[in-house]
């Protein structure tokens, strides 16, 4: 009963959307967390409703979609429809969808594009031609620009046309082209509303020519540079010109929210061993199989700090005290290690720390590690004491924190650092290798200082 009414909620939803009644008004992402609903409850209404879908919205819903359900959303709907959803998106939207549906059916991407016209055609395979990391593979190819000769009113006219027709939507800023159509100044909307409207660009910048200064990227430069440009500068748009100055396309800052947000999900998982797109399957054996390649890597890190303790196997048997301690060892070096690992991933990912000032961050951490070491040296040794009132068993795990916390402050900061400079994701597999170093360290150090020590 309830899932039936459940159902009906998610039907009334859609019917008032498609619809258009007033108090229904729903963004993409609430249309697509409620077809995600639809699609578990009901796959017959998912089918039904995923192809009444209007194209202008359609292409905004199927990019949240994870593969399996862009996959089935495919399979349901016709190529016409496909085609005249392509159209409706922006060019870098258009082109990400494009580029999932290639991966799915290379031979049904062949027909909705061959669907496109010329114009849509070229910029699609334009963009599809930019690395992953560069900005032009994250640039929309519709902008609004004027030339430098046009007066305000003749600016100010043209953009109403394109705004009325829908060409155009998002729109912050003219971006003015000189007589060789190369970018020569960026204007806010809002300045150009305190012009004189019968002067032209040219006459109105030539008095001020600094404040009207372009910023702007080159389309091969890499994605994480201007993405660091937006954070410093609080940009809102940027224009992106190619080697000749000519203008290209512009990256607006929803495009660096949406790549922020896909930069710290994907982060998130690879610090926890597991693949963000393996996250949105469906079938529990598809994610445990993903899973497991990480497990299976993490059970041999296992099997190696094992191999440490066995080498001191008589000496815990000989003091049975050994085998209580040796977890807080392992454990307080872990956490000190993961700490320093998720703020370095952190900072290289956010820009603040790069070829320039990584030893600053890296000896702040093995400063923090040291003195956190020595006060839980303290506090280990006096709480080993009063438990097991050896004073020797107190010194060995004193000493013993104090270098675990040092080697795990040390690792956890080096690792992303050197992952970094090999070109690898820090956060990839990082986790691992430092769990792997800290126990296998942590146990060796105790267990060598009390077979030295005690015995």
């Amino acid at each position: 009963m309830q899932k039936e009414k459940e159902i009906q909620q998610l039907v009334d939803n859609l019917e008032g959307y498609l619809h258009q009644k007033v108090k229904i008004d729903l963004h993409y992402s609430e249309l697509s967390k409620i077809f995600k609903r639809m699609r578990r409850l009901d796959e017959e209404r998912f089918s039904e409703y995923i192809k009444r879908m209007p194209t202008h919205i359609l292409g905004d819903i199927l990019e949240t979609f994870n593969e399996k359900m862009l996959k089935e959303s495919l399979q349901i709907l016709s190529l016409k429809k496909m085609i005249g959803t392509v159209k409706k998106m922006d060019s870098d939207d258009a082109t990400d969808l494009m580029q999932d549906i290639e991966e799915l059916d290379e031979e049904l991407a062949e027909s909705i594009l061959a669907g496109l016209d010329n114009k849509e055609q070229e910029e699609i395979q334009r963009l599809k031609g930019y690395e992953e990391d560069e900005a032009g593979a994250y640039m929309q190819t519709e902008f609004f620009a004027a030339n430098h000769n046009e007066t305000i009113k003749e600016t100010i006219e043209n953009l109403r046309k394109l705004k009325y027709s829908e060409e155009l939507e998002n729109v912050s800023c003219v971006f003015v082209l000189g007589d060789y159509n190369n970018l020569v100044a960026t204007v806010q909307l809002e300045d150009m509303l305190l012009f004189d409207f019968d002067k032209s660009f040219k006459e109105i910048m030539s008095k001020r020519p600094e404040k009207y200064k372009p910023r702007y990227v080159n389309d091969k430069e890499d994605i994480e540079k201007v993405v660091m440009e937006f954070k410093e500068y609080d940009l809102q748009v940027v224009p992106v010109i190619d080697n000749d100055n000519y203008l290209v396309g512009r990256i607006t800052a929803d495009d660096i929210y949406d790549l922020l947000q896909e930069m710290a999900t994907e982060q998130i998982y690879n610090l926890a061993g597991v693949d963000d797109d393996a996250e949105g399957e469906r079938k529990a054996m598809d994610i445990s199989r993903k899973r497991g390649k990480w497990q299976f890597l993490n059970m041999c890190t296992a099997f190696f700090s094992a191999s440490v303790i066995a080498r001191y196997q008589t000496t815990i048997e000989m003091l049975p005290a050994l085998a209580v301690l040796m977890p807080i060892v392992a454990s307080m070096g872990g956490n000190t290690g993961n700490q320093a690992l998720t703020v370095m991933v952190r900072q290289l990912a956010m820009g603040d720390v790069d070829d320039t000032n990584w030893d600053q961050s890296f000896f702040k951490e093995i400063i923090v590690a040291v003195l956190n070491g020595a006060v839980f040296a303290i506090l280990v040794g006096l709480g080993s004491y009063m438990w097991f009132k050896n004073i020797k068993i107190s010194l060995v795990m004193s000493f013993a924190i104090f270098m675990n916390f040092t080697i795990a402050g040390f690792c956890g900061t080096l690792i992303p650092l050197l992952l970094k400079k090999m070109k690898t994701d820090p956060a990839v597999g990082s986790s691992i290798l430092l769990t792997m170093i800290t126990d296998a360290l942590g146990f060796l150090i105790f267990l060598g200082l009390a077979n030295y020590f005690i015995f």
